[in-house]
């Protein structure tokens, strides 16, 4: 999150100190009309649908930002799916994650908490879920895991499927 600041900590466009990377050739970003973007880093392969905002935010390679939906403060990894209408706040989505339509996923509360909430490499945010700051999701997970919440809403500083390795 510091190479968005200005002037970033370190300047990746510096010709005279190039940094090679392992990255897979990919088209180019996408934004379509009416999208907003601001002060963020957006990878090859990404597509920012229309009416979608991203805001302060790392995108990966290869993530889709759906129609209306918004990315705000957060670190999105390659081939994410972030679905039309969602709402992703101040997050860490790993690898391949789907946040479901009109999902919300992490968010700042009205008290000021700032935790981040962090997902798990192929885990599948069921529409409609609610998931509340600073809470931790394993791996790939999917909607059965989330039959415990029949309200949909799984509340802040909640763990779900993470397993620390002993």
């Amino acid at each position: 999150m510091d190479l968005i600041a200005s002037p970033p900590s370190l300047n990746l466009n510096d010709r005279t100190w190039v940094i090679h990377t392992r990255s897979e050739e990919r088209s180019p970003v996408h934004i379509h009309t009416g999208a907003i973007v601001r002060n963020s880093l957006i990878t090859d392969g990404s597509v920012i649908s229309e009416g979608a905002v991203v805001e302060n935010s790392v995108l990966s390679p290869g993530v889709y930002v759906g129609p209306n939906a918004i990315v705000r403060e957060s670190i999105v990894l390659t081939d994410t799916y972030i679905e039309a209408g969602a709402v992703v706040e101040r997050c860490i989505l790993d690898k391949i994650v789907v946040v479901g339509h009109n999902a919300r996923v992490g968010k700042i509360t009205d008290m000021g908490e700032l935790g981040i909430t962090c997902v798990g490499k192929n885990t599948h945010i069921p529409a409609g879920y609610t998931i509340g700051h600073s809470v931790i999701l394993g791996t790939d997970l999917r909607l059965e895991d989330f039959g415990q919440y029949p309200t949909k809403s799984v509340p802040s500083h909640t763990e779900i499927g993470y397993k620390v390795k002993k």
